[in-house]
């Protein structure tokens, strides 16, 4: 609600206009600087964070009417009119609608598809191309007991910073003369659609390997490595119980898994989640540390080989954007194509090292197993004599 209260503080305009009134003339003149004012918002400044703005956004705050209510009253119907029928109309004000529709294909494109926008806490914008994020390092904070009279003893609460670098990540296309004069804009926007995938698939590329291995370039965030109880059964569901109970103690929950599409079937056809049961049980056993009953599970090549990675959606990254999708064009003579340019700065943030974790099904628990920041016991066993 946040986010979309400070959308429409962006967009409203706050003189009321009779739109009744209005001819398509009308509209057509206000387009240049509503696109100029959205290209504005979204690249951000120095003062000012990048915010993400739609078109229809801007024309709901503006008029109080939908997009499609504007196509129409400027004479546009998407359905039969290629960009050609737009380039050519005689008010050439028109023709700055055109980049916000190719916009609105590639972004339902970016959010359908990858699965990023599905394991981050949070979408942050900021200014410039790195961002200073905080590390907190509990170490010697258990409590003691302290009598009458007496000091009470300091722990330690270390805080730190690491710098996190943003990247662009941008492709071109091509439209050639016969896409413009006779693919009407709805069925370009489908295929446009897929562009929009390929650019979220870049992005969950970026989220897997900054979960895996963090921000540092020296490793020291880099996911730890889990090991199984046999390896000659892989991974099994007990070995899934194992992370889900030391999870649930130390406040995560691993609820999203991310593998490989032969990790995936070898998880599908376990028992536990291939069999079903009827009845109940002789006795009951509440645990009280939860663990899942219900997991989401992601196929993404770039998981170690024999690995899972599981993650604690609510802990583990931060998506960080200095500015949103951006769309530029030229024309090429020479072949009659249209280019265009699709580019966004965005990165990852890692925010808790035992928010990942990787489970993997080659590496014995005996050898591989939980790393010193995930024993919870030394803050239970605390010592008040």
């Amino acid at each position: 609600k946040a986010i979309r209260r400070q959308r429409q503080m962006c967009i409203r305009d706050r003189n009321k206009i009779d739109i009744t009134k209005l001819k398509a003339q009308d509209f057509m003149n206000e387009l240049p600087e509503m696109v100029r004012s959205l290209e504005a918002v979204r690249s951000g400044s120095q003062d000012k964070k990048p915010v993400e703005v739609t078109f229809g956004e801007l024309v709901t705050g503006k008029w109080g009417i939908s997009e499609d209510e504007l196509f129409e009253k400027m004479g546009i119907n998407p359905k039969v009119d290629t960009m050609q029928n737009i380039f050519t109309m005689p008010q050439q004000n028109v023709r700055w609608i055109v980049p916000e529709i190719i916009r609105a294909a590639i972004t339902l494109g970016m959010r359908q598809a990858p699965f990023y926008p599905n394991i981050i806490a949070s979408d942050q914008p900021i200014n410039g191309l790195q961002a200073i994020m905080p590390m907190v390092n509990m170490s010697d904070a258990a409590p003691a007991k302290v009598n009458e009279a007496e000091t009470i003893p300091l722990g330690d609460v270390s805080f730190g910073q690491k710098s996190v670098s943003l990247f662009k990540i941008g492709k071109g296309f091509k439209l050639t003369d016969e896409v413009r004069n006779y693919v009407s804009l709805d069925v370009l926007g489908i295929y446009l659609r897929d562009f929009g995938v390929q650019l979220g698939y870049a992005l969950d590329t970026l989220a897997m390997d900054v979960a895996i291995n963090g921000n540092n370039p020296d490793g020291s965030e880099s996911a730890p490595v889990i090991g199984v109880y046999e390896t000659t059964n892989g991974i099994t569901y007990k070995d899934l119980l194992h992370i889900w109970v030391r999870a649930a103690r130390m406040g995560r929950n691993f609820q999203t898994m991310i593998g490989g599409e032969d990790q995936a079937i070898e998880m599908l056809n376990l028992p536990e989640f291939k069999d079903r049961h009827s009845g109940t049980t002789e006795a009951t056993l509440n645990v009280k540390s939860p663990v899942p009953k219900n997991a989401d599970f992601y196929i993404h090549p770039g998981t170690p080989d024999q690995q899972l990675l599981l993650i604690d959606t609510s802990a583990a990254l931060i998506k960080l954007t200095a500015r949103q999708l951006m769309l530029e064009s030229e024309r090429i003579v020479s072949n009659q194509t249209q280019a265009i340019y699709a580019s966004l700065t965005t990165g990852f943030s890692k925010m808790y090292q035992d928010a990942t974790l990787l489970l993997a099904a080659d590496k014995k628990f005996s050898e591989f197993g939980f790393p010193e920041f995930m024993n919870v016991d030394p803050y239970l066993m605390v010592n008040l004599e």
